[in-house]
């Protein structure tokens, strides 16, 4: 073998050799194999006459060695400056996106806006992929070519000179290969890649097509590609360029407009609810009372003239011995806390007891609890009682379907639209009577369903409205967030405030202070103040107000003393005959008491229950109306 023989043999040898390991380890030994990488990148760039260009990506990627991940994203700058001009950047148009994985990876997709740049997110947020996957891109994006001036005698040339990647690429890219084509062949290519600035030049073949191609790509490292054409390649190619700022993810004075406007609402929102409200609180909100009468007292009860009014004060509350003269308990109640609680109907039923109208029979029972439900017979009425619309459907209510006798239990599930209906009349009793203007429940439902109206499109706003923004703009829109904010805090206020709404009216409020003041005689009673003839009739009469203020044990405590007393001197207090006790003993008013207030609580919770749902099937003997979960009711006021 001769020495010439010999070193084409090495040669060759070599050439092959590190032919093998540059095809084998085509990234260097940076990577390890299992770290996320593009293991490939090849970019076709099909140049257009009107000087956009069809972009078509073939990306093999590598994710993370027994990690799942969702997908990948693409941001393609679409703004950048322009020759250092403030104010104005130039704009590439990105359009046409389409996006696919021949290996199967999800390939479902989504634009936006990322600052400079449009991302093109791809993969599913419900799916998983791992392992090496292909992805295909191809879009659009239009106005890239430069226009170049004649220098040197030269024709004048366009230019297409891009970046592939920008030095804000942090993936590592094992092979990049670029392919331009045109409609006349390059006449000159560079390719510079590496970190910004960097003149480290990769490989460039000028002709038709135009080739680029480099490899082992570190995080941080830029690709530029530059390609020069005849300008009669091309129909006058011009950049795009407009007025704004190029690092913002809005483009025209009207995104900025927009942009501001929905931070300063977002800001402004939650303040001038404050203030709206507040100011209607202090105005509106607060109860009326006479100027210059004691509280309680009324101008036709002071025997004078009409009387000034003002708002808010409460002054201080002298004591009542008797409930204000016509206001059953029921209505005493809703006038305390401005509602018709289920408590205030119950006192009604005790007090529809005690004058008359039925009788409440303890059921006993044979368990660890001797009283287990309660009978309610209805009675003639008294000729001299007359029933307010409230008091008349509360009747009619228990007894109408079940006969003149009714057991508490047989309400269960079945009372409660009943109840709705005489809430609703006993609101409409007290605007009847001049205590409010208007309902109380209407005051606060309007304004506090305007402040769920006002939270619930903030809420939108915050979750969906700044992508559909941004769509009808066609530009970014980041002031979403601010704004749906803004106006969920500013509907929590509005709801809040718009509880407080309701006011009483100067009437109402006297009536409110006869109300306190009797509460207070309830909790102060002596038993020496209360003659023994009486006893019996002054119980059972204020035992259902008792019931409403919470003081009924008070009460009772009160009249045992009385009882006793009376005992003491050889006289005897006659019994309530309106409550039947099931004890085995002679009743006391502690036991009757004790009974009215379990009865009052059990009645609060047998009118407002409503069927359960069985969770069953409705198709095999479980079914009927009513019978399923959820639901909804309707009714007038």
């Amino acid at each position: 073998m001769t020495v010439r023989t010999q070193r084409w043999i090495v040669t060759v040898f070599s050439a092959l050799l590190g032919a093998f390991w540059l095809a084998v380890l085509p990234a260097g030994s940076a990577h390890a194999v299992g770290d996320e990488a593009m293991e490939r990148f090849s970019v076709v760039y099909d140049l257009q006459p009107d000087g956009s260009v069809a972009v078509e990506e073939t990306i093999t990627w590598r994710f993370p060695a027994g990690e799942r991940r969702h997908g990948i994203f693409r941001d393609i700058v679409v703004r950048m400056g322009f020759n250092d001009e403030a104010g104005r950047y130039r704009y590439y148009d990105l359009t046409d996106v389409q996006v696919s994985s021949p290996s199967g990876a999800p390939a479902t997709f989504r634009v936006s806006d990322n600052g400079a740049a449009k991302e093109i997110r791809i993969g599913s947020a419900d799916q998983w992929t791992e392992g090496t996957q292909v992805y295909e891109l191809r879009y659009t994006l239009h106005d890239v070519l430069n226009p170049i001036a004649a220098t040197g005698g030269a024709g004048d040339t366009v230019e297409f000179h891009y970046n592939v990647f920008g030095s804000n690429e942090l993936t590592p890219r094992e092979r990049v290969n670029v392919v331009v084509r045109a409609p006349a062949p390059s006449t000159q290519v560079a390719c510079y890649k590496g970190e910004a600035g960097a003149d480290t030049t990769c490989q460039a073949v000028a002709g038709d097509p135009t080739t680029f191609a480099t490899m082992g790509l570190e995080p941080g490292e830029a690709m530029t590609v530059i390609a020069g054409y005849p300008a009669s390649a091309f129909a006058n190619p011009r950049p795009d360029v407009r007025e704004g700022n190029a690092e913002s993810s809005y483009g025209g004075s009207a995104a900025t407009a927009a942009n501001g406007a929905a931070v300063a609402a977002g800001v402004g929102a939650p303040v001038l609810a404050l203030a709206v409200m507040g100011v209607l609180v202090w105005t509106r909100g607060r109860d009326e009372r006479y100027a210059d009468l004691t509280p309680g007292l009324t101008p036709s009860a002071a025997g004078g003239p009409a009387q000034p009014t003002t708002r808010g004060g409460t002054g201080t509350i002298a004591v009542q011995f008797h409930p204000p003269a016509g206001v059953p308990p029921g209505l005493v109640g809703t006038i305390l806390d401005e509602r018709a609680n289920p408590i205030d109907v119950s006192a009604t039923v005790i007090d529809l007891a005690v004058r008359g109208h039925l009788r409440i029979e303890e059921v006993e029972g044979g368990g660890v609890f001797r009283r287990t439900d309660w009978n309610l017979a209805r009675l003639a009425p008294p000729r001299d009682d007359t029933l307010l619309p409230f008091e008349r459907r509360l009747l009619d209510g228990i007894f109408g379907a079940h006969g003149d006798v009714v057991a508490l239990s047989d309400l269960k599930n079945t009372f409660a639209s009943t109840l709705k209906k005489i809430q609703s009349d006993m609101y409409d009793e007290v605007v009847t009577r001049h205590w409010f203007r208007s309902s109380p429940q209407l005051q606060r439902g309007v304004w506090q369903g305007l402040g769920v109206v006002i939270a619930v499109v903030g809420g939108m706003i915050l979750f969906y409205g700044q992508g559909a923004v941004a769509a009808l703009m066609g530009a970014g829109f980041s002031g979403g967030a601010v704004l749906g904010v803004g106006l969920v805090i500013a509907g929590a206020i509005v709801w809040f405030l718009g509880g407080r709404m309701a006011a009483k009216t100067a009437e109402g409020s006297a009536v409110l202070a006869q109300s306190l003041g009797f509460k207070e005689y309830l909790t102060t009673a002596e038993a020496g103040q209360i003659a023994f003839e009486e006893a019996s009739n002054i119980f059972s009469r204020y035992l259902p107000y008792a019931v409403v203020f919470g003081v009924a044990d008070r009460w009772a405590r009160t009249f045992a003393e009385v009882a006793q007393a009376a005992e003491a001197v050889g006289r005897t207090v006659v019994m309530p005959s309106w409550y039947v006790w099931s004890g085995s003993a002679f009743p006391d008013f502690t036991s009757i008491a004790n009974g009215v207030e379990s009865f009052s609580t059990t009645s609060t919770g047998t009118f407002t229950s409503t069927p359960g749902s069985s969770g069953g099937s409705g198709f095999s003997g479980g079914g009927f109306s009513g019978s399923g979960g959820g639901g909804s009711s309707s009714g007038s006021w």
